[in-house]
This record gives C-alpha cells, sequence and structure tokens, in this order.
C-alpha cells in the first residue's frame, strides 16, 4: 500500500469514529498523522479501533437514548444519502480508482531510462525505465552480441538498480521504494527473493553497490547508509546502519538523481566511498562490514558529486560533479586523503570544442552552468581516466551528444595529455561497463539503451 493511500484511509477512518470520541481525541489523532508516515498497519489499527469504539457498551446505550425518528424524516435523510452517495460516486469514484491502480505495480515502457548496470563478464546488461513507481520497469538484456542486444524480460522495479558480480541477482527499487532482490539465473523468469527494510529515517534510495565479492550490498539514500549481508540473497541480513546523512548548503534542495556512481567500492573490497554532503564525499572501512567505520570525508567545490570511481590499486578516488569539475584524490593514507588533481569547467568544454574559455560567456549562460549526467572509470590499468558527460545542445543546435573526456593519471594523481572526443547520441543517462570501452547510453523514452564502442 502506498504511503499517500494509506494516509487517505487513515484520515477517512478517523472520521467514522463516534462524535463524542472525535470531539476529544481527533484532533490530536490527526496532528500525530501529520508528523509520521501512515502505512498499512496504521489502516488497521485505526479500523480496528473504530470497529472496538462503536462496540463501547456506552455507544450503543446512547445510540438507543436517541428519540425515534418519523417517517417521513427518514424518507428525507434517505434521499438525502442517494444524493451524497451519487455525488461521493463522481467526485472521489476516480480518485479511488486512480488509488487503486497506483497501488498495483504494471510494466509500463513509457519513460527515461534511468540507471544501466553491467554484470562483470559483460553479458548480462540491467536498465530501469519509467517515471511512476507503479509502471516503473527493470529490463534484463543479454549483450553478449552488443550491436544486437536481446531484450530477455521485464520485472518490477525502478530507480537505481545493479548486478551482482556472478550475474546471479539483481539489486532494485521494488514497488513499496525499498530494495528488493531478484534472481535471474533464470532470465527470460526473474523471481524476486527478498524486499530489504529500508531502513532510513527519510529519503528516497539514490544508490545501490554490490561488494566485489557479491556478498555485501550498500545501499543509500539521502538520509544514510545501509550494509547488508546478501551471500545467501533469499535470507538478507542487516549488518549495519552508517549514519551519513546529506547536508545541503542553503536554501535549494539536493540536485539528485538517480544512479550508481556516487557509490562504490574499492577492488578489494576494503573500502566504501559515497556521497555525503555538498562537496563532499566519505571514505568507509568496511573490512569488517557489520564494524564498519568512516575513515575520512574528502572536500571538493561547493557542488554535489554524481559519480565516483576507485583506481584498481585502491590508491587513488576520482570524481565528478553536477556542474563539470573532476577531482582526483590520493589515498596513500586512507585517513587523511590528499587532493591531487582538479579540473573545473568541463561542462563548456562538452559543449563547445574549441574550450569554454573562447566562447562568450554570454553564449553559454545560463545553460552551462545546469546539471549534467556523467559516469568515471579508470582504465584496467590504472593509468587512464574516463569521463562521459551528456547534456542536451541549446546553444549552438538542440541536438544531444556525449563527451569523452580522457587523463592519463600519474601514480600520485595527476591528470595529463587530456583527449576529448564526441558521440552524438539522444540519451539521458551514460554508463561505462566495467573494464571495457563500451558506452551505454539511456534513451529519455521509450526505455530503450543505446551501445556504443570508445575508439
Amino acid at each position: 500500500m502506498r504511503p499517500a493511500l494509506a494516509d487517505r484511509l487513515s484520515r477517512a477512518l478517523v472520521g467514522c469514529y463516534p462524535p463524542r470520541w472525535k470531539q476529544r481525541y481527533a484532533a490530536e489523532l490527526l496532528d500525530v498523522l501529520d508528523q509520521h508516515r501512515a502505512g498499512p498497519r496504521t489502516v488497521l489499527s485505526l479500523a480496528g479501533g473504530v470497529l472496538s469504539t462503536h462496540l463501547d457498551p456506552s455507544y450503543r446505550m446512547e445510540i438507543r437514548a436517541m428519540p425515534r425518528l418519523g417517517r417521513d424524516t427518514l424518507g428525507y435523510l434517505t434521499i438525502f444519502a442517494v444524493i451524497m452517495a451519487g455525488l461521493a460516486a463522481v467526485t472521489v469514484g476516480p480518485a479511488i480508482a486512480r488509488n487503486i491502480r497506483e497501488s498495483s505495480w504494471h510494466a509500463s515502457t513509457d519513460g527515461s531510462v534511468g540507471t544501466v548496470a553491467f554484470s562483470r563478464d559483460l553479458r548480462l546488461m540491467v536498465s530501469t525505465a519509467g517515471n511512476t513507481p507503479w509502471a516503473a520497469t527493470s529490463t534484463l538484456w543479454d549483450v553478449t552480441d552488443r550491436a544486437r542486444p536481446r531484450r530477455l524480460s521485464v520485472f518490477e522495479g525502478g530507480s537505481t538498480i545493479t548486478i551482482s558480480p556472478d550475474g546471479r541477482t539483481v539489486a532494485t527499487s521494488a514497488f513499496s521504494g525499498q530494495p528488493a532482490l531478484w534472481n535471474v539465473t533464470r532470465p527470460r523468469h526473474p523471481a524476486r527473493l527478498a524486499v530489504l527494510p529500508a531502513r532510513f529515517p527519510s529519503g528516497a534510495l539514490w544508490g545501490e553497490a554490490f561488494s566485489p565479492d557479491g556478498g555485501i550490498l550498500a545501499v543509500s539514500s539521502m538520509s544514510g547508509l545501509v550494509l547488508w549481508n546478501v551471500a545467501d540473497p533469499s535470507r538478507p541480513r542487516l549488518l549495519r546502519t552508517l549514519a551519513a546523512p546529506l547536508q545541503p548548503r542553503g536554501p535549494a534542495p539536493v540536485p539528485f538523481g538517480v544512479g550508481n556512481g556516487d557509490l562504490v567500492f574499492s577492488r578489494d573490497g576494503h573500502m566504501l566511498a559515497s556521497v555525503s554532503g555538498s562537496g563532499q564525499a566519505t571514505l568507509w572501512n568496511v573490512t569488517h562490514p557489520a564494524h564498519a567505520t568512516r575513515i575520512a570525508t574528502m572536500a571538493g567545490p561547493r557542488d554535489y558529486f554524481t559519480a565516483l570511481a576507485f583506481s584498481p590499486r585502491g590508491n587513488l578516488l576520482a570524481g565528478v560533479t553536477y556542474h563539470g569539475s573532476v577531482l582526483v584524490f590520493r589515498l596513500a593514507g586512507p585517513a587523511r586523503p590528499v587532493r591531487a588533481a582538479l579540473r573545473p569547467r568541463i561542462l563548456a568544454s562538452a559543449r563547445f570544442p574549441g574550450g569554454g574559455g573562447a566562447v562568450p560567456a554570454s553564449s553559454c549562460a545560463p545553460s552551462c552552468g545546469v546539471a549534467a549526467a556523467a559516469a568515471a572509470a579508470f582504465t584496467p590499468d590504472g593509468q587512464a581516466l574516463t569521463v562521459v558527460v551528456d547534456r542536451p545542445e541549446t546553444f549552438p543546435s538542440t541536438a544531444a551528444r556525449d563527451t569523452v573526456f580522457t587523463w592519463q593519471v600519474a601514480s600520485s594523481g595527476a591528470l595529463s595529455d587530456l583527449t576529448t572526443i564526441f558521440h552524438d547520441v539522444s540519451d539521458a543517462q551514460p554508463t561505462l561497463a566495467p573494464g571495457d570501452r563500451i558506452v551505454a547510453d539511456g534513451s529519455p523514452i521509450g526505455g530503450q539503451v543505446h551501445l556504443w564502442a570508445l575508439p
């Protein structure tokens, strides 16, 4: 049951209590409903309270003490009740039908692709699409032949998504907004294994990531970070809840889209990096997940990170911000990370191949300051960093394209020898396949995914 529907039913049930009860308690109970999110248990509790109150002996005696109504009065009351029922059917009926529809999931191919993830062997790909939670879908693809991807199945899920390294389990967001695990060993017939209680004080999911051995699932929202033992995905076990709330600076809302690039494990599985505030990323020691601790919080520009990536050796952490800065932190002493490189204003370069500095500010503003989707990854040898930025064009054209920046990376984390390529594509969210030169672009409509190879 959706929270909005549970809230409506709860408030309606408060109105069903006897008048004398409502005079004393209704205002207080409605205040409680304003402060806490209603759920199925709330509805059942209130329904039981209504029934028990109406069965109370004192209330039944009060009803018997009422004067008997005349036949004409009863007739008028009946006519009034019929009129009110008709008005309710016309005005409330459509809302009830909508709530019933929205309280059950059904597949839809509408909406933009939110997240794309690959299995480690690059044989399977999973994507999410859909603008509404009751119609959001997860689609499993066979990408063995990248020129001809085959759709294998569509199942419930949306927003965040990730696939275990062995390709046997998919973690996504269930209709209820909680993390869900699916068995995809029979890819044409995925089976839901478990729904994990979110354990968050507030905030929707915005990231999920499996550890390199597939035994740990990290789940994050704007109010925290949770670690689950999923070695047996049919019996997930809560390990640790980490307090890493995002702290927005100023009145502007947190500009989060969905994705998995802002929650990543190091290759050895000993460290976890997560977005944790405006211009901040937090590094966690998860060697012993049940006793995970914070190592350090890294500061960048006053802008939220949209993508994070560890180098293969785990000694470097790269981050890309929403408004186009690339940073590299050296983790030789993880408790004291050092910023080794900063490349600002890459969005201007993404828009204008000659470089942002050669373009008048009036031609670029204000669109050069807007957020853009991005993906980041180190090459398998750790000697290069690739960043893919997607953004729609408003000047000088209205086309959309990916811009791929590749820097050579020194062992110190310094960046040099930038190369840039452009690829025209209509997409909403780019993703870099692990250990390969494949880019997956999620379409802004129709739930499609486009694959292309970097030269």
